[in-house]
């Protein structure tokens, strides 16, 4: 993309492309794109910014795996579904898609053990 804003019908092309057919373009976008196109540009900027950056120190794979996880953590099932889609279509492994779920799973217990710091400082002043 360039300097210039791309039309909603770019974007939903590039997703396409990037998420393995038009099919995998999220329903929220698909909707969107009509009653919200300034939101469907807003997020394609976002994704420049972060996700597709050309100056990004991850390379597009690794990136888009980042992304995965953080959808995973938040539970948002149009975002796994779409960044599975990604991931598939960057030649991610099935072990390399199980790893990114042990990780986000073990990181998720362990927030639940930070998060019980006050039980345990209770118990352990009250021993």
């Amino acid at each position: 993309m360039s300097n210039q804003m791309p039309t909603v019908e770019q974007i939903l092309e590039m997703m396409a492309k990037k998420l393995g057919g038009k099919e995998n373009i999220p329903e929220a976008i698909v909707y969107a794109k009509d009653v919200a196109p300034d939101i469907v540009q807003q997020i394609a900027m976002s994704s420049k910014q972060s996700v597709n950056d050309e100056n990004s120190p991850f390379d597009p794979k690794t990136a888009n795996l980042i992304y995965l996880a953080a959808a995973l953590a938040m539970k948002d099932e149009e975002c796994i579904k779409a960044t599975l889609n990604a991931a598939l279509t960057f030649g991610t492994t099935k072990e390399e898609l199980l790893y990114v779920v042990k990780i986000v799973r073990h990181a998720a217990n362990n927030g639940i053990i930070g998060a019980a710091t006050p039980i345990f400082k209770a118990l352990a002043e009250n021993k």
